[in-house]
């Protein structure tokens, strides 16, 4: 299977909910990073677990994937209960397996004053994001 496959299926198993099949696409000693809250999850069985138990009637729409050779980046909308999010995630492929995940999970901001003049504010096009 290419990266591209490994990642696709990756996403939609995970989307679907099947942690069976999820389980068959992430290796034995796969690294799940986050680092804005610095947590690292080491190996399969926590890390399914942790997608298994993660709170909230959830849904995950991926919105972008680049490949390139054994690495992927990804952005997917990411629905809990009234909350809209936007992650950024990127992906190292081993041996046809999903061996590294980091996530990123931005928040809006207001921008800062002086620049009003160059922009508009609308929302993005492709990624969602509840504002406050």
């Amino acid at each position: 299977m290419s990266t591209r496959d490994v990642v696709g299926r990756y996403f939609e198993t995970m989307r679907q909910r099947d942690w069976d099949a999820f389980a068959e696409v992430v290796a034995d000693d796969v690294r799940y990073e986050l680092p804005q809250t610095r947590e690292v999850i080491s190996g399969k069985a926590k890390y399914v677990a942790f997608n298994r138990e993660y709170p909230g009637d959830w849904e995950l729409t991926l919105t972008r994937l680049v490949v390139d050779g054994e690495t992927a980046a990804g952005s997917m909308n990411f629905t809990v209960g009234d909350q809209e999010l936007v992650g950024l995630v990127f992906l190292e492929v081993r041996d046809g397996l999903v061996s590294k995940v980091t996530d990123f999970w931005p928040e809006p901001y207001e921008p800062p004053a002086g620049r009003e003049h160059l922009v508009d504010r609308e929302p993005a096009s492709v990624d969602r994001l509840s504002m406050p």
